[in-house]
């Protein structure tokens, strides 16, 4: 009698235990907190006004929404912006 409740309990834990982690589970919710970035506006002088940008692609980063474009650093301590940033999701 034990070897068939247990038998039958087995797999209706695993079924469980299943669907406990499925729904515990969250999706990428963190990958958009990490891929903002801050992005500088090349004018007046060089990587000097910052802008909250992205690092996901989409429309270009730009200084509100008809502004010049952002670009970001290679590094924080760098003095000028070569890589293109993106808008913000």
């Amino acid at each position: 009698m034990k070897t068939r409740k247990i038998q039958f309990l087995m797999p209706v834990l695993a079924i469980v235990f299943a669907m406990t982690s499925a729904f515990s589970t969250s999706g990428n919710k963190g990958e958009a907190a990490l891929s903002v970035i801050a992005g500088y506006i090349d004018s007046p002088s060089p990587c000097m006004v910052p802008v909250t940008c992205s690092t996901i692609i989409g429309p270009i980063c730009t200084n509100g929404l008809n502004g010049p474009q952002a670009f970001g650093k290679s590094n924080p301590n760098a003095t000028i912006c070569p890589l293109t940033v993106y808008r913000p999701q």
